[in-house]
C-alpha cells in the first residue's frame, strides 16, 4: 500500500449509501475513513477487507474476517504509523511528543500468536491493551464497534484483500 505524506487527512463524513439488502451473514468489503481520499471527484480507499457483516454498531459496519484479512488489516494500521511518523517529524515534531502523538492517533497492533494485540495506552482506557481473539469459526472482528468501518464497493479499493463468499 503506497501513502503519500502530501495528502491530508480525510474528515469524517456520512456512511456511504449501504446496500439495504446486505444483512448480518451477507459479506461484504469494508474500509474506514481513515483509509478514504477524493480522486476525480469520488471518494476511493487505500485499501478494502473483504469479510461478513456481523451486525451494525451506531450505524457502522461490525465484521469479521480470515486471519489473511485481519494480518493485512495489521499490516496497514503499522504501515499508517510509519506514515505519520514521517509526517510528524516533518513537522518538527520530536520525541517524547512524537511518540505520544502517534500512539494516540494510530494505535499500535501486533499479533501475540493467534491474538491481536491493540496498544490502547495512550489513550488512557481503563483496559490498557485490547486483544482480539478468533472466534470459534478462526474469524475475527477487527475493532468491531470502535473504528467506523463501512461496506464500500470493491472497485473504489486501491488495493483489496480478500474475497468475499457468495
Amino acid at each position: 500500500m503506497e501513502m503519500t505524506l502530501d495528502r491530508p487527512p480525510p474528515e469524517t463524513g456520512d456512511p456511504l449509501d449501504l446496500d439495504p439488502t446486505l444483512q448480518p451473514g451477507e459479506s461484504g468489503y469494508f474500509a474506514g475513513e481513515w483509509l478514504e481520499y477524493q480522486h476525480d471527484c469520488g471518494r476511493r480507499f487505500e485499501s478494502a477487507y473483504a469479510g461478513t457483516l456481523v451486525r451494525r454498531w451506531e450505524g457502522w459496519a461490525v465484521w469479521e474476517c480470515t486471519r489473511d484479512v485481519a494480518a493485512a488489516a495489521v499490516t496497514d494500521q503499522e504501515a499508517a504509523r510509519r506514515h505519520w511518523r514521517a509526517v510528524y517529524e516533518a513537522q518538527g515534531v520530536t520525541e517524547p511528543k512524537l511518540s505520544r502523538t502517534l500512539d494516540a492517533d494510530v494505535c499500535p497492533m501486533a499479533w501475540d500468536g493467534d491474538v491481536i494485540v491493540v496498544d490502547r495506552r495512550a489513550l488512557g482506557e481503563d483496559a490498557e491493551y485490547l486483544r482480539i481473539e478468533p472466534n470459534e469459526r478462526g474469524r475475527y472482528v477487527v475493532m468491531g464497534g470502535l473504528w467506523t468501518w463501512e461496506e464500500v464497493p470493491v472497485d473504489a479499493a486501491d488495493t483489496v484483500h480478500g474475497t468475499v463468499t457468495v
